[in-house]
């Protein structure tokens, strides 16, 4: 019996979307990246899909990033959702690949 995979998904928000500073999550197979310009699009998506993470690319020329990180963390829909957020996207570039699996953490199960 073959068993089905279900990739999860990762929202990037950057005003760059061309930029590929995000590449090391397409390493890895169980990342759908969804990539938004429109913080608000970005909001709808986070509602409706719970991703894994939601990166936010923080431009100074606009106070909408910022907005969407507060809304994320007011709705209680929204608020356990982990947020990364980068004020340079080429730094981004030297960040290691993530593990999104669940540990078991000995302080907190004590």
């Amino acid at each position: 019996m073959a068993t089905t995979h279900l990739a999860r998904t990762a929202v990037v928000v950057t005003d760059d979307p061309e930029q590929d500073a995000f590449g090391f999550l397409l390493a890895s197979p169980d990342i759908d990246i969804a990539v938004f310009e429109s913080p608000a699009k970005a909001y709808l998506r986070v509602k409706r899909e719970k991703p894994v993470v939601v990166i936010v690319y923080l431009s100074f020329n606009s106070a909408t990033e910022f907005q969407l990180l507060t809304t994320l963390k007011l709705d209680p829909d929204t608020a356990a959702v982990p947020i990364w957020t980068c004020t340079d996207l080429h730094e981004a570039r030297h960040v290691g690949r993530p593990d999104f699996e669940e540990e078991d953490d000995p302080a907190i199960n004590a």
